[in-house]
């Protein structure tokens, strides 16, 4: 070797990299978009959750009314903006228009709530009235005096007065009713707020609401068929529910009217919409504001109390037995004791707006169990096959 040529170098050796790997790099990316995704869907969900219940009313009115909105929108094509006025404004003049109106009717006849319902209390107290028990019909109390003589025996409930508690309940019941128009007038401006909130809501929902159900259905990770049929089948749950419900009520409510009016009770459009409105009231529904009036008026005047215990029994009520059902029918494609079931439990965690949100989610459970059914069972033919062959072999 001449002294010319030097030794060759020894090789570097590479410095390990601070940055990750592609493949990290991708899986980092990810974790972060969705962590940043999610938070942001946190934030949403905590500002809108102060307008929860305005947003499901005008979204579930707008389901409701979408027939009558889409006709407009024949007549008048490329004029969204117009249809979708017009839209909400026959909304506002066919139901909320009468509630205000009805509202105000009862609103003034609410001041006299209260002391109606201390005069029956009052009589049930006098030295010279007949005890409760006594002024009831005979079907009622014979099991009432039979259960009272009953609960005497039973140490646990010695020294009980039955008809006391009867007596305590219905100042409770009419202490709650005589401060509803109180607490009716202190929410004055906050329905009204939210009435104009549902009605410029519902505008947008007419006006852009098939586009952004469409965008919706496009980023939701479900085959299209599948994410049509989850929408359809909210779609007719939520339509069927609220028709069914709403004209139920205003029946029972206006029969209950007549009922009321018939047999002279005072009040009587003041206690008809309240009728209304606990017809609503899944399982007990009208019968929490029929029962006790019925009841009071008995008292008064046996002959009209009866009436209204059978107009009450055989009529109001009786009439939710039939009508809801057909009006339901095979649109909602969910039994009725579900329907029940998820409203009650709908209402007990979300309050009225529960009513709705109820029976959405357990549409949405029922369309899930169809796709997974449908999709993602292996299919009772190709299952079938291999126990036919074991049989042969």
């Amino acid at each position: 070797m001449s002294d010319s040529e030097s030794p060759a170098p020894p090789p570097r050796r590479e410095e390990p990299s601070l940055l990750p790997r592609p493949s990290e790099q991708r899986l980092l990316f990810r974790w972060f978009f969705f962590g940043v995704f999610a938070f942001l869907l946190y934030q949403l969900i905590l500002i809108l959750s102060l307008f929860s219940s305005v947003i499901i009313w005008a979204c579930s009115l707008s389901l409701v009314f979408w027939p009558l909105h889409r006709r407009l929108e024949t007549y008048m094509p490329g004029r969204a903006n117009l249809a979708a006025g017009l839209s909400t404004t026959a909304v506002l003049l066919l139901v909320v228009m009468p509630i205000i109106m009805v509202f105000w009717i009862v609103a003034k006849q609410s001041t006299q709530l209260y002391p109606t319902v201390q005069s029956w209390l009052q009589a049930f107290g006098s030295a010279d009235s007949p005890s409760l028990l006594d002024s009831l019909p005979d079907f009622i109390s014979e099991p009432l005096s039979r259960f009272s003589a009953w609960a005497e025996t039973i140490p646990l409930f010695t020294g009980l007065d039955f008809e006391d508690y009867l007596l305590s309940m219905v100042e409770g019941g009419s202490a709650f009713l005589a401060s509803f128009g109180a607490a009716a007038a202190r929410n004055v401006l906050f329905a009204v707020i939210n009435l104009a909130l549902i009605l410029v809501l519902m505008y947008f929902c007419f006006r852009d609401g098939a586009r952004f159900l469409g965008w919706l259905l496009d980023i939701v990770p479900m085959e299209s068929d599948q994410a049509t049929t989850v929408a359809l089948r909210v779609y007719d749950t939520v339509t069927a529910v609220i028709r069914a419900a709403l004209i139920t009520a205003g029946v029972q409510a206006a029969l209950a009217l007549v009922g009321y009016m018939v047999a002279g009770v005072p009040l009587a459009l003041l206690f008809g919409v309240l009728t209304g409105f606990a017809a609503l009231i899944p399982l007990l529904g009208a019968a929490l504001i029929w029962v006790p009036i019925a009841i009071f008026i008995f008292t008064q005047a046996p002959g009209w109390g009866i009436f209204l215990f059978a107009w009450g029994a055989l009529v109001v009520s009786m009439i939710d037995n039939f009508l809801k059902p057909i009006l339901i029918g095979s649109q909602a494609r969910m039994p009725i004791l579900l329907i029940f079931c998820s409203m009650l439990g709908g209402a007990n965690i979300y309050g009225v707006t529960g009513f709705i949100v109820g029976p959405i989610l357990m549409a949405l459970l029922l369309a899930f169990i169809s796709i997974y059914r449908d999709y993602y069972l292996p299919k009772r033919e190709a299952r079938a096959v291999p126990d036919k062959e074991r049989s042969d072999a």
